[in-house]
């Protein structure tokens, strides 16, 4: 760093504005900030301006209206607070729902784990015998349908003439007929 620059620097550090540093130096502003900014400080061209107001809180905002003697302000100050009132009350809401939905997507899977121990625990089951799977305890077929309909009217027993015939009806008839061997 050369002399001029090194003076520009040490004028920066020391609150001296741009345009001073410059005629002191004769170095322009652009090579003012390289400068500063290769001595790692921070460069701000307007060291005059005046700062950024403070961002007010909502709450500031609506307090400052509320006092204010403007009755258009302390409306607009009521409000905002309502909106407020009303955005607290949407994001608790929102909060309790996806709670809730997060209580039951882990009930769901704490039943899905029970039902499937439930499962394993019970096991397959024991296979059917021979003769188990020989009896007919399924729905009858067509012609057993007709013999079983000709077989309650001949024993009492009401049945619509077309459609399904009643449990009870079939499994009547079927106690009645001898075991196929």
């Amino acid at each position: 760093m050369d002399a001029q620059t090194a003076v520009a620097v040490s004028m920066y550090k020391n609150g001296e504005k741009v345009p001073v540093i410059t005629e002191a130096t004769g170095l322009t502003e652009h090579q003012i900030a390289a400068a500063v900014t290769a001595a790692h400080i921070p460069f701000v061209a307007d060291r005059n301006a005046a700062p950024a107001p403070p961002i007010d809180t909502a709450a500031t905002l609506i307090a400052w209206g509320t006092d204010h003697s403007s009755p258009r302000l302390q409306r607009l100050a009521g409000q905002a607070r309502a909106a407020l009132a009303d955005l607290q009350q949407a994001q608790r809401r929102e909060q309790a729902v996806t709670a809730a939905e997060e209580e039951v997507r882990a009930a769901e899977q704490q039943l899905a784990a029970a039902r499937q121990a439930l499962r394993d625990a019970k096991g397959p089951g024991p296979k059917p015998t021979a003769d188990e799977e020989a009896s007919p305890i399924g729905r009858p077929d067509r012609d057993e349908t007709a013999r079983i309909r000709a077989w309650a009217r001949d024993n009492g027993h009401q049945v619509a003439p077309v459609g399904l015939v009643p449990r009870a009806v079939v499994d009547a008839y079927r106690a009645t007929q001898p075991a196929a061997a």
